[in-house]
């Protein structure tokens, strides 16, 4: 007897509108980094919180400069949206084609949904010139501004 899984239904979990942003009270922090293939695998740099790089730690960008700040989002749609133009900026512009099962109404769904979640995001492409653009939306509940 072979046992079967049977498919996800992402539209019923996608329905659902987690609060836990709220509960939290986040408001989000936005970065960008656009660099050379042998920045991004200097790790020692990456782990360096004064340069302007992404680290190797995804909750690490709240430890960087503010000059690395994008943008201050109060709301996970305005930082999906964000994320969102990073994300379109990058796949124009990426050295592989995104797969098709990729797209941008997936993308911004699941990006949403996670925000909403209290979840960060953090994503990443390699892009022509040989270069490495990521960008990250972090969630805090700190009293920074």
């Amino acid at each position: 007897m072979t046992a079967t899984i049977p498919p996800f239904d992402f539209d019923a979990m996608y329905a659902k509108v987690p609060t836990v942003w709220k509960e939290r009270r986040l408001h989000w922090h936005c970065y960008s980094w656009r660099g050379t293939g042998a920045d991004w695998a200097n790790d020692s740099l990456r782990h360096t919180d004064s340069a302007d790089i992404t680290p190797s730690a995804v909750r690490a960008w709240l430890q960087k400069p503010q000059r690395l700040i994008r943008q201050i989002c109060s709301t996970p749609e305005e930082a999906a949206e964000w994320e969102m133009k990073q994300w379109t900026r990058a796949r124009a512009e990426a050295l592989t084609t995104v797969p098709d099962w990729v797209s941008d109404d997936s993308h911004e769904r699941a990006s949403l949904y996670e925000l909403r979640s209290g979840n960060d995001l953090s994503q990443g492409l390699w892009v022509k010139g040989q270069s490495m653009v990521s960008w990250a939306v972090i969630g805090t509940a700190d009293a920074c501004h």
